[in-house]
C-alpha cells in the first residue's frame, strides 16, 4: 500500500514538471487567426474584446496587419477601420475606433462643401461642428452601429463615388465611410473598406503572416487574382531613355533630391497623384481596369520601363494588339501605368483598360521621366 501511495506521487510530480517543462504555446482561446487576410487579433491591446462587443465582423472587418506599439498606446488596422488602445483621462486604457475616414479624405485630397441651406427635413440631424448633416438611409445604420463614439459625426454629405463593390453612395464620417448599394435588396448599406486603404496609403505592413497557433476565423485565403492578360516584361538591360520630342507637363519635375518619390492612384476618383519628399508635385486623370478586369488594389514598386511597347492579350476569347504603347511602367506582373492614344476618357469615371492604369499622353511621359525604377506605387479606392 505504501508503494503504491509512493508511486502515485512520484507519477504526479513527473507530470507536473512535464507541464512546467513544456514548451510555452499559445492557447487556442488567446485569439483568432484571419486566414483570409493573414493576421492576428488578441486582446494583448483589448482589440478582440472590443471586437466582439462591437459587431466587429460587421462594421470593422477582419485585420490586414499585426498590432503595432503607437506612442501612449498601440493600434490596429481592419478592413473598415482601426482600433486605438490609449489612456484616458484618468489614465486607465481605453480602446477607441481611429479617425480613418477624416485621415483617408485628407491623405486623398478630398474637400467636402458644408451642406447647403435649407429647410429642416423630418428626422435629419445637423452636426454644428461639421457644418453637415445625417438622415436616412444612413441615420439608422449609424445609430444602430454606435453612432458619434463608433463613427463619429459626418465630415461630408452624401455623395456617389466608385468603390471596390462599384458606383455607390456613400457618406463619410470622422471614423467610416459608409456606403449604401441601391441594387442590393433592401437598400443595404454597409461601412467601406477605407481601413484598409489608409493602411496602403500609410504604408502599414500588411503582408500576410503564419499563424503563430491561435483558433482561425473566416474563410481560407483567397486565391491570386488574374488581374490583366498582359505578359510580364524582362526588364530592360539598360534605362530606357526619355521618349521625344519633351512633352510639356504641368510643371517641371522638382530634383530628385528633394525626397522620396511615390505615386498615388485612386480608383474611386480615377486620378492619379505624385508626391515628392511628401508634397504633391504633380497629378492627373486617369482610367483604370474595366468590370471583370479591374486593376488590383496594393502598395508595388515600379520594377521595368520600356519607352514604348506592342501590347496584346485575349479578352472574351477574342486576341487583341494595340501597337506602339508609349512610357510603360509596369507595377505589378502584367498590370503598368502608360500613355493612352486610343481613348481620352480620363477622369470621368469610364474604366476601359484591361487591368492598367491607362493616362494622357503628356501625363505619362512627364511620370516616366520623373520616377526612376523602384518608385513606390499605393493603388487604392
Amino acid at each position: 500500500m505504501k508503494y503504491r501511495a509512493t508511486a502515485a506521487a512520484l507519477s504526479l510530480v513527473i507530470c507536473v514538471a512535464a507541464l512546467l517543462c513544456a514548451p510555452a504555446a499559445r492557447a487556442q482561446g488567446d485569439g483568432l487567426y484571419f486566414p483570409s487576410t493573414g493576421h492576428h487579433l488578441d486582446d494583448a491591446q483589448g482589440f478582440l474584446s472590443f471586437w466582439r462587443a462591437h459587431d466587429g465582423e460587421r462594421l470593422l472587418g477582419f485585420p490586414v496587419a499585426e498590432a503595432a506599439a503607437a506612442e501612449g498606446g498601440a493600434y490596429q488596422y481592419f478592413e473598415r477601420g482601426r482600433l486605438e488602445q490609449r489612456a484616458d483621462a484618468a489614465g486607465a486604457a481605453q480602446v477607441v475606433t481611429g479617425r480613418v475616414g477624416a485621415e483617408y479624405a485628407e491623405a486623398l485630397w478630398k474637400r467636402f462643401a458644408p451642406a447647403a441651406p435649407h429647410r429642416p427635413l423630418a428626422g435629419e440631424r445637423v452636426f454644428a461642428d461639421t457644418g453637415h448633416t445625417l438622415r436616412e438611409p444612413f441615420l439608422s445604420f449609424w445609430q444602430a452601429g454606435g453612432g458619434l463614439e463608433f463613427f463619429g459625426a459626418p465630415i461630408s454629405e452624401p455623395a456617389w463615388e466608385l468603390t471596390a463593390r462599384g458606383r455607390q453612395q456613400v457618406q463619410y464620417f470622422e471614423r467610416a465611410r459608409l456606403e449604401r448599394d441601391p441594387q442590393a435588396s433592401g437598400d443595404q448599406i454597409q461601412a467601406g473598406a477605407i481601413g484598409r486603404a489608409l493602411a496602403i496609403l500609410r504604408g502599414t505592413d500588411t503582408a500576410p503572416v503564419a499563424n503563430v497557433g491561435y483558433a482561425s476565423y473566416g474563410p481560407p485565403a483567397p486565391a491570386a487574382p488574374d488581374s490583366a492578360p498582359l505578359e510580364r516584361p524582362a526588364p530592360p538591360a539598360q534605362p530606357a531613355q526619355p521618349a521625344s520630342p519633351r512633352p510639356q507637363p504641368r510643371a517641371d519635375p522638382p530634383a530628385a533630391s528633394a525626397g522620396a518619390k511615390r505615386i498615388l492612384v485612386n480608383l474611386s476618383d480615377q486620378w492619379l497623384y505624385a508626391y515628392e519628399g511628401g508634397r504633391q508635385v504633380f497629378d492627373a486623370p486617369v482610367s483604370s481596369g474595366r468590370d471583370g478586369m479591374e486593376t488590383p488594389t496594393g502598395s508595388y514598386a515600379i520594377y521595368a520601363k520600356l519607352s514604348i511597347q506592342t501590347m496584346d492579350g485575349v479578352t472574351d476569347g477574342k486576341h487583341w494588339v494595340v501597337p506602339d504603347v508609349p512610357n510603360v511602367m509596369y507595377i505589378n506582373g502584367g498590370v503598368a501605368l502608360h500613355g493612352t492614344y486610343w481613348h481620352n476618357r480620363f477622369g470621368t469615371g469610364a474604366r476601359l483598360s484591361h487591368g492598367c492604369v491607362n493616362l494622357p499622353l503628356s501625363a505619362a511621359a512627364w511620370l516616366y521621366r520623373w520616377a526612376p525604377m523602384g518608385t513606390r506605387v499605393d493603388v487604392t479606392y
